[in-house]
């Protein structure tokens, strides 16, 4: 393997939320409590896409998802779909409550790479609104422009990955 290709992680073990990702539900709500903590709410278009930005450096920094729900590549950028069915009736109205989550899934509260990692997505990006966010997303060679419009609206971890190194090394 040369210097310039990127060794992706090992596959995933699978039960184990540090090494498959945690509920799109946990990530979405983390960042809702940081933006009631600074009196702020967020939309659901802020949600979808600070999950995804989260989702894609974990993979480049972490090596390891962040969520395993998978992205889908619409017209306004990266879309989690379960988290769209929850406020798909909200429009940019804000989201005032955190989403129902099961019992059975792992929260974040142990994971500190997770959490920080999380926490400067919120630092990064947190201040900016859904349209700046969705722009972010649809810039040129950035997954969303490689996946959308394709007949598998679906887009995969290994061009998330592969994008975000790329962003990282300063490519």
């Amino acid at each position: 393997m040369t210097a310039t290709q990127t060794q992706l992680p090992p596959a995933p073990a699978y039960g184990d939320p540090a090494r498959t990702g945690y509920a799109a539900e946990v990530v979405a709500n983390t960042f809702l409590e940081l933006a009631q903590a600074e009196g702020r709410t967020l939309t659901q278009m802020q949600i979808n896409k600070l999950v995804f930005i989260a989702h894609g450096w974990a993979l480049a920094l972490l090596g390891r998802p962040l969520t395993y729900n998978t992205f889908h590549a619409w017209q306004r950028g990266p879309v989690a779909r379960r988290l769209w069915e929850y406020w798909r009736t909200l429009g940019r109205q804000p989201i005032r409550d955190p989403l129902p989550v099961s019992d059975a899934e792992p929260r974040l509260k142990e994971d500190e790479d997770a959490l920080n990692l999380i926490r400067g997505i919120w630092a990064t990006y947190g201040q900016k609104s859904g349209e700046e966010l969705s722009n972010l997303t649809h810039l040129q060679g950035s997954p969303w422009a490689q996946t959308y419009g394709l007949s598998n609206d679906l887009i995969p971890n290994e061009i998330t990955r592969e994008y975000y190194v790329d962003l990282l090394r300063g490519a």
